[in-house]
Protein backbone atom coordinates (compact mmCIF):
# COMPACT_ATOMS: atom_id res chain seq x y z
CA UNK A 1 0.00 0.00 0.00
CA UNK A 2 1.10 3.57 -0.65
CA UNK A 3 1.86 5.47 2.54
CA UNK A 4 0.86 9.05 3.23
CA UNK A 5 3.49 11.63 4.15
CA UNK A 6 2.34 11.51 7.77
CA UNK A 7 2.55 7.72 7.90
CA UNK A 8 6.08 7.78 6.50
CA UNK A 9 7.04 10.43 9.07
CA UNK A 10 5.61 8.53 12.03
CA UNK A 11 7.24 5.27 10.90
CA UNK A 12 10.59 7.04 10.55
CA UNK A 13 10.32 8.50 14.08
CA UNK A 14 9.36 5.08 15.45
CA UNK A 15 12.20 3.32 13.60
CA UNK A 16 14.75 5.78 14.98
CA UNK A 17 13.40 5.31 18.50
CA UNK A 18 13.58 1.52 18.13
CA UNK A 19 17.13 1.62 16.74
CA UNK A 20 18.48 4.05 19.33
CA UNK A 21 16.59 3.09 22.51
CA UNK A 22 14.71 -0.22 22.17
CA UNK A 23 17.15 -2.55 20.42
CA UNK A 24 20.07 -1.76 22.81
CA UNK A 25 17.84 -2.86 25.72
CA UNK A 26 15.95 -5.69 24.02
CA UNK A 27 17.44 -8.48 26.17
CA UNK A 28 16.51 -6.57 29.32
CA UNK A 29 12.97 -6.09 28.00
CA UNK A 30 12.71 -9.80 27.20
CA UNK A 31 13.88 -11.04 30.58
CA UNK A 32 13.07 -8.47 33.30
CA UNK A 33 9.39 -8.85 34.09
CA UNK A 34 8.83 -5.26 35.17
CA UNK A 35 6.82 -2.59 33.39
CA UNK A 36 9.28 -0.22 31.60
CA UNK A 37 8.18 3.20 32.84
CA UNK A 38 11.01 4.82 30.87
CA UNK A 39 9.48 3.55 27.62
CA UNK A 40 6.08 4.98 28.54
CA UNK A 41 7.63 8.38 29.19
CA UNK A 42 9.56 8.39 25.91
CA UNK A 43 6.55 7.31 23.84
CA UNK A 44 4.55 10.16 25.40
CA UNK A 45 7.37 12.63 24.69
CA UNK A 46 7.44 11.52 21.04
CA UNK A 47 3.70 12.25 20.75
CA UNK A 48 2.50 8.73 19.97
CA UNK A 49 0.06 8.82 22.90
CA UNK A 50 -1.87 11.48 20.93
CA UNK A 51 -1.81 9.69 17.59
CA UNK A 52 -5.47 8.89 16.84
CA UNK A 53 -7.14 11.15 19.40
CA UNK A 54 -9.23 13.94 17.79
CA UNK A 55 -7.46 17.24 17.20
CA UNK A 56 -10.15 19.16 19.08
CA UNK A 57 -9.16 17.21 22.19
CA UNK A 58 -5.42 17.70 21.78
CA UNK A 59 -4.71 14.68 19.59
CA UNK A 60 -3.08 14.33 16.18
CA UNK A 61 -6.25 13.11 14.46
CA UNK A 62 -4.71 10.16 12.61
CA UNK A 63 -6.78 7.17 11.52
CA UNK A 64 -6.96 3.47 12.34
CA UNK A 65 -4.84 2.55 9.32
CA UNK A 66 -1.94 4.64 10.62
CA UNK A 67 -2.33 3.19 14.11
CA UNK A 68 -2.22 -0.42 12.88
CA UNK A 69 0.83 0.26 10.69
CA UNK A 70 2.73 1.57 13.71
CA UNK A 71 1.60 -1.25 16.00
CA UNK A 72 2.72 -3.85 13.47
CA UNK A 73 6.12 -2.17 13.23
CA UNK A 74 6.47 -1.86 17.03
CA UNK A 75 5.54 -5.49 17.69
CA UNK A 76 8.33 -6.71 15.44
CA UNK A 77 10.56 -5.72 18.35
CA UNK A 78 8.66 -5.52 21.63
CA UNK A 79 5.13 -6.21 22.81
CA UNK A 80 4.98 -3.41 25.39
CA UNK A 81 5.98 -0.89 22.73
CA UNK A 82 3.01 -2.05 20.69
CA UNK A 83 0.75 -1.52 23.69
CA UNK A 84 2.05 2.00 24.22
CA UNK A 85 1.58 2.90 20.56
CA UNK A 86 -2.05 1.82 21.03
CA UNK A 87 -2.45 4.10 24.08
CA UNK A 88 -3.95 6.94 22.03
CA UNK A 89 -6.78 4.61 21.01
CA UNK A 90 -7.79 4.63 24.69
CA UNK A 91 -8.63 8.31 24.24
CA UNK A 92 -11.13 7.46 21.50
CA UNK A 93 -12.65 4.74 23.67
CA UNK A 94 -13.05 7.24 26.49
CA UNK A 95 -14.59 9.89 24.24
CA UNK A 96 -17.09 7.37 22.82
CA UNK A 97 -19.02 7.18 26.10
CA UNK A 98 -17.57 9.63 28.64
CA UNK A 99 -19.29 12.59 30.26
CA UNK A 100 -17.65 15.99 30.66
CA UNK A 101 -16.27 15.27 34.11
CA UNK A 102 -14.75 11.94 33.04
CA UNK A 103 -13.08 13.56 30.03
CA UNK A 104 -11.69 16.43 32.10
CA UNK A 105 -10.36 14.05 34.77
CA UNK A 106 -8.96 11.14 32.77
CA UNK A 107 -8.19 12.24 29.19
CA UNK A 108 -4.97 14.13 30.12
CA UNK A 109 -3.60 10.98 31.74
CA UNK A 110 -3.82 9.24 28.37
CA UNK A 111 -2.62 12.03 26.10
CA UNK A 112 0.00 13.68 28.32
CA UNK A 113 1.29 10.77 30.40
CA UNK A 114 0.68 7.69 28.24
CA UNK A 115 -1.31 5.98 31.01
CA UNK A 116 -3.87 3.42 29.85
CA UNK A 117 -7.56 3.29 30.56
CA UNK A 118 -7.51 -0.29 31.84
CA UNK A 119 -10.33 -2.79 31.40
CA UNK A 120 -11.15 -4.44 34.73
CA UNK A 121 -13.79 -6.88 33.47
CA UNK A 122 -12.44 -10.41 33.88
CA UNK A 123 -13.22 -12.15 37.16
CA UNK A 124 -11.94 -15.40 38.72
CA UNK A 125 -15.17 -17.26 37.88
CA UNK A 126 -16.07 -15.38 34.71
CA UNK A 127 -13.39 -15.77 32.05
CA UNK A 128 -14.75 -14.80 28.64
CA UNK A 129 -18.31 -14.42 29.96
CA UNK A 130 -18.66 -10.65 30.39
CA UNK A 131 -22.08 -11.16 31.99
CA UNK A 132 -20.78 -13.38 34.80
CA UNK A 133 -20.00 -10.42 37.05
CA UNK A 134 -19.81 -10.85 40.82
CA UNK A 135 -18.40 -7.41 41.61
CA UNK A 136 -21.09 -5.10 43.01
CA UNK A 137 -21.66 -1.35 43.03
CA UNK A 138 -24.20 0.05 45.48
CA UNK A 139 -25.41 3.65 45.41
CA UNK A 140 -24.87 5.39 48.75
CA UNK A 141 -26.02 9.01 48.58
CA UNK A 142 -24.09 10.65 45.76
CA UNK A 143 -21.43 7.93 45.63
CA UNK A 144 -21.18 4.35 44.39
CA UNK A 145 -19.45 1.80 46.60
CA UNK A 146 -17.64 -0.91 44.62
CA UNK A 147 -16.59 -4.32 45.99
CA UNK A 148 -15.07 -7.20 44.04
CA UNK A 149 -12.00 -8.82 42.48
CA UNK A 150 -10.82 -8.63 38.88
CA UNK A 151 -8.26 -11.14 37.61
CA UNK A 152 -5.84 -11.55 34.69
CA UNK A 153 -5.59 -7.78 34.34
CA UNK A 154 -2.55 -6.56 32.38
CA UNK A 155 -0.45 -3.39 32.55
CA UNK A 156 -1.66 -2.51 36.03
CA UNK A 157 1.40 -0.29 36.64
CA UNK A 158 0.60 1.72 33.52
CA UNK A 159 -3.07 2.47 34.17
CA UNK A 160 -4.46 5.91 35.02
CA UNK A 161 -8.10 4.83 35.26
CA UNK A 162 -10.02 1.57 35.33
CA UNK A 163 -13.18 0.65 33.47
CA UNK A 164 -14.82 -1.57 36.08
CA UNK A 165 -17.88 -3.73 35.42
CA UNK A 166 -20.19 -4.34 38.37
CA UNK A 167 -23.71 -5.54 39.19
CA UNK A 168 -26.06 -2.65 39.95
CA UNK A 169 -29.72 -1.89 40.74
CA UNK A 170 -31.33 1.14 39.10
CA UNK A 171 -33.95 3.50 40.53
CA UNK A 172 -36.76 1.16 39.47
CA UNK A 173 -35.19 -1.75 41.34
CA UNK A 174 -34.08 -3.53 38.17
CA UNK A 175 -30.76 -5.39 38.30
CA UNK A 176 -28.15 -5.10 35.58
CA UNK A 177 -24.46 -4.51 34.83
CA UNK A 178 -22.89 -1.06 34.82
CA UNK A 179 -19.39 0.17 34.00
CA UNK A 180 -17.57 2.75 36.12
CA UNK A 181 -14.45 4.82 35.54
CA UNK A 182 -12.29 4.55 38.65
CA UNK A 183 -9.05 6.36 39.44
CA UNK A 184 -6.27 3.76 39.54
CA UNK A 185 -5.01 5.20 42.84
CA UNK A 186 -8.42 5.71 44.45
CA UNK A 187 -8.85 4.63 48.10
CA UNK A 188 -10.12 1.06 48.16
CA UNK A 189 -8.19 0.00 45.02
CA UNK A 190 -5.31 -2.40 45.65
CA UNK A 191 -3.19 -4.79 43.63
CA UNK A 192 -2.05 -8.37 44.14
CA UNK A 193 1.34 -9.79 43.19
CA UNK A 194 1.93 -10.01 39.46
CA UNK A 195 1.58 -13.42 37.85
CA UNK A 196 4.68 -15.37 36.84
CA UNK A 197 3.32 -16.16 33.41
CA UNK A 198 4.11 -17.30 29.88
CA UNK A 199 4.59 -14.41 27.41
CA UNK A 200 4.12 -10.63 27.50
CA UNK A 201 7.16 -9.96 29.68
CA UNK A 202 6.82 -6.67 31.56
CA UNK A 203 3.04 -6.45 31.29
CA UNK A 204 2.47 -6.59 35.09
CA UNK A 205 -0.53 -8.93 34.95
CA UNK A 206 -2.40 -9.86 38.12
CA UNK A 207 -5.44 -9.19 40.30
CA UNK A 208 -7.07 -5.85 41.07
CA UNK A 209 -9.12 -5.57 44.26
CA UNK A 210 -11.93 -3.14 44.98
CA UNK A 211 -12.84 -2.99 48.68
CA UNK A 212 -15.40 -0.37 49.72
CA UNK A 213 -14.10 1.77 46.87
CA UNK A 214 -16.21 4.93 46.80
CA UNK A 215 -16.54 6.80 43.51
CA UNK A 216 -18.67 9.85 42.62
CA UNK A 217 -21.99 9.46 40.81
CA UNK A 218 -20.47 10.85 37.61
CA UNK A 219 -18.19 7.79 37.40
CA UNK A 220 -20.90 5.74 35.66
CA UNK A 221 -20.06 5.17 31.97
CA UNK A 222 -23.21 5.80 29.97
CA UNK A 223 -26.33 4.66 31.78
CA UNK A 224 -26.82 2.52 34.85
CA UNK A 225 -27.47 -1.15 33.97
CA UNK A 226 -26.28 -0.66 30.38
CA UNK A 227 -22.61 -1.37 30.92
CA UNK A 228 -22.38 -4.27 28.49
CA UNK A 229 -23.09 -1.88 25.64
CA UNK A 230 -20.17 0.28 26.77
CA UNK A 231 -17.80 -2.66 27.17
CA UNK A 232 -18.67 -4.31 23.86
CA UNK A 233 -18.95 -1.17 21.72
CA UNK A 234 -15.16 -0.70 21.40
CA UNK A 235 -14.27 -4.29 20.51
CA UNK A 236 -14.22 -3.76 16.72
CA UNK A 237 -11.09 -1.63 16.89
CA UNK A 238 -9.60 -3.64 19.75
CA UNK A 239 -9.72 -6.84 17.73
CA UNK A 240 -7.98 -5.18 14.80
CA UNK A 241 -5.26 -4.05 17.20
CA UNK A 242 -4.83 -7.67 18.35
CA UNK A 243 -4.56 -8.65 14.69
CA UNK A 244 -1.88 -6.00 14.12
CA UNK A 245 0.09 -7.27 17.10
CA UNK A 246 -0.10 -10.76 15.64
CA UNK A 247 1.21 -9.62 12.26
CA UNK A 248 4.05 -7.77 13.99
CA UNK A 249 5.09 -10.84 15.98
CA UNK A 250 4.98 -12.98 12.85
CA UNK A 251 7.09 -10.48 10.90
CA UNK A 252 9.64 -10.35 13.71
CA UNK A 253 9.88 -14.14 13.87
CA UNK A 254 10.11 -14.40 10.07
CA UNK A 255 13.01 -11.91 9.94
CA UNK A 256 14.82 -13.69 12.76
CA UNK A 257 14.47 -17.07 11.06
CA UNK A 258 15.49 -15.64 7.67
CA UNK A 259 18.61 -14.02 9.15
CA UNK A 260 19.61 -17.33 10.71
CA UNK A 261 18.80 -19.57 7.74
CA UNK A 262 20.58 -17.33 5.23
CA UNK A 263 23.85 -17.48 7.19
CA UNK A 264 23.74 -21.04 8.59
CA UNK A 265 25.39 -23.87 6.67
CA UNK A 266 24.36 -27.52 6.83
CA UNK A 267 25.79 -30.33 4.70
CA UNK A 268 27.84 -27.77 2.78
CA UNK A 269 24.85 -25.59 1.82
CA UNK A 270 23.01 -22.61 3.26
CA UNK A 271 19.70 -23.56 4.87
CA UNK A 272 17.87 -21.33 2.39
CA UNK A 273 19.17 -23.57 -0.42
CA UNK A 274 17.02 -26.49 0.78
CA UNK A 275 13.68 -26.63 -1.00
CA UNK A 276 11.77 -27.74 2.11
CA UNK A 277 12.83 -24.60 3.96
CA UNK A 278 12.16 -22.47 0.88
CA UNK A 279 8.57 -23.71 0.99
CA UNK A 280 8.38 -22.94 4.73
CA UNK A 281 9.43 -19.37 4.08
CA UNK A 282 7.04 -19.03 1.12
CA UNK A 283 4.12 -20.19 3.28
CA UNK A 284 5.09 -17.94 6.20
CA UNK A 285 5.52 -14.89 3.99
CA UNK A 286 2.24 -15.49 2.17
CA UNK A 287 0.29 -15.93 5.40
CA UNK A 288 1.70 -12.69 6.79
CA UNK A 289 0.88 -10.76 3.62
CA UNK A 290 -2.70 -12.06 3.45
CA UNK A 291 -3.28 -11.20 7.12
CA UNK A 292 -1.84 -7.73 6.71
CA UNK A 293 -3.93 -7.08 3.62
CA UNK A 294 -7.18 -8.08 5.34
CA UNK A 295 -6.33 -5.93 8.37
CA UNK A 296 -5.66 -2.90 6.18
CA UNK A 297 -8.97 -3.47 4.39
CA UNK A 298 -10.86 -3.54 7.69
CA UNK A 299 -8.99 -0.48 8.94
CA UNK A 300 -10.08 1.45 5.85
CA UNK A 301 -13.68 0.37 6.53
CA UNK A 302 -13.47 1.68 10.10
CA UNK A 303 -11.85 4.89 8.86
CA UNK A 304 -14.82 5.33 6.51
CA UNK A 305 -17.22 5.01 9.46
CA UNK A 306 -18.44 1.50 8.72
CA UNK A 307 -18.76 -1.29 11.29
CA UNK A 308 -16.47 -4.31 11.01
CA UNK A 309 -18.02 -6.53 13.68
CA UNK A 310 -17.80 -9.84 11.84
CA UNK A 311 -14.61 -8.80 10.07
CA UNK A 312 -12.97 -7.87 13.35
CA UNK A 313 -13.65 -11.34 14.71
CA UNK A 314 -12.35 -12.96 11.52
CA UNK A 315 -9.19 -10.86 11.70
CA UNK A 316 -8.65 -11.65 15.35
CA UNK A 317 -9.19 -15.38 14.78
CA UNK A 318 -7.08 -15.75 11.63
CA UNK A 319 -4.25 -13.32 12.44
CA UNK A 320 -3.60 -14.81 15.87
CA UNK A 321 -3.70 -18.36 14.53
CA UNK A 322 -1.35 -17.34 11.73
CA UNK A 323 1.09 -15.70 14.15
CA UNK A 324 1.26 -18.75 16.38
CA UNK A 325 1.92 -21.02 13.39
CA UNK A 326 4.51 -18.73 11.80
CA UNK A 327 6.37 -18.23 15.07
CA UNK A 328 6.40 -21.97 15.73
CA UNK A 329 7.69 -22.66 12.22
CA UNK A 330 10.40 -20.03 12.65
CA UNK A 331 11.57 -21.79 15.81
CA UNK A 332 11.65 -25.12 13.97
CA UNK A 333 13.77 -23.60 11.19
CA UNK A 334 16.29 -22.33 13.75
CA UNK A 335 16.44 -25.66 15.58
CA UNK A 336 18.10 -25.59 18.97
CA UNK A 337 19.02 -21.91 18.59
CA UNK A 338 15.33 -21.04 18.45
CA UNK A 339 14.87 -22.41 21.96
CA UNK A 340 17.51 -20.17 23.52
CA UNK A 341 16.17 -17.09 25.31
CA UNK A 342 19.24 -15.07 24.33
CA UNK A 343 18.58 -15.77 20.67
CA UNK A 344 15.43 -13.66 20.91
CA UNK A 345 13.03 -15.80 18.88
CA UNK A 346 11.03 -17.71 21.48
CA UNK A 347 9.46 -14.50 22.83
CA UNK A 348 7.55 -14.06 19.57
CA UNK A 349 5.98 -17.49 19.98
CA UNK A 350 5.17 -16.85 23.64
CA UNK A 351 3.59 -13.47 22.90
CA UNK A 352 1.61 -14.90 19.98
CA UNK A 353 0.13 -17.58 22.23
CA UNK A 354 -1.18 -14.90 24.60
CA UNK A 355 -3.12 -13.28 21.74
CA UNK A 356 -5.23 -16.40 21.28
CA UNK A 357 -7.00 -15.54 24.55
CA UNK A 358 -7.06 -11.72 24.59
CA UNK A 359 -10.19 -9.78 23.46
CA UNK A 360 -12.17 -13.02 23.30
CA UNK A 361 -10.84 -16.53 22.71
CA UNK A 362 -10.80 -18.15 19.28
CA UNK A 363 -13.94 -20.07 20.23
CA UNK A 364 -15.71 -16.82 21.12
CA UNK A 365 -14.73 -15.37 17.72
CA UNK A 366 -16.10 -18.44 15.95
CA UNK A 367 -19.39 -18.03 17.83
CA UNK A 368 -19.62 -14.40 16.71
CA UNK A 369 -18.75 -15.25 13.11
CA UNK A 370 -21.33 -18.05 12.93
CA UNK A 371 -24.08 -15.90 14.42
CA UNK A 372 -23.30 -13.21 11.86
CA UNK A 373 -23.37 -15.72 8.99
CA UNK A 374 -26.69 -17.07 10.21
CA UNK A 375 -28.16 -13.59 10.53
CA UNK A 376 -27.02 -12.64 7.00
CA UNK A 377 -28.90 -15.64 5.58
CA UNK A 378 -32.29 -15.03 7.13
Amino acid sequence: MELTENQEMYLKILDEFIEQEIEPRIKELDTVDEYPVWMQQRVAELGFTRLVAPEEHGGLGENMTTLLLLIMRACRYNNTLGSLINCSNNANKLLSFANEQQIETFLPRILDEGRFMGMAYTEPSGGSDSRAVQTTAVLDGDEWVINGTKSFISYRSAVGSWQVSAKTVNEEGVEGISVFLVDAQAPGVSYGAHYDKFGWCGSDTGDVYFKDCRVPAWSVCGEVNKGLHVSLSTLDGARLVIGARAVGYAEGAFEKAWEYASTREAFGRMLTDFQALQHYFADMYSDIEVSRGYLMHLASELDAGRSVGKGGSIAKLKCTTMAQQVCQRAMEICGGMGLLKDFGLSRYYEDACVLITGEGTSEIQKNIIFKSIKKDRR
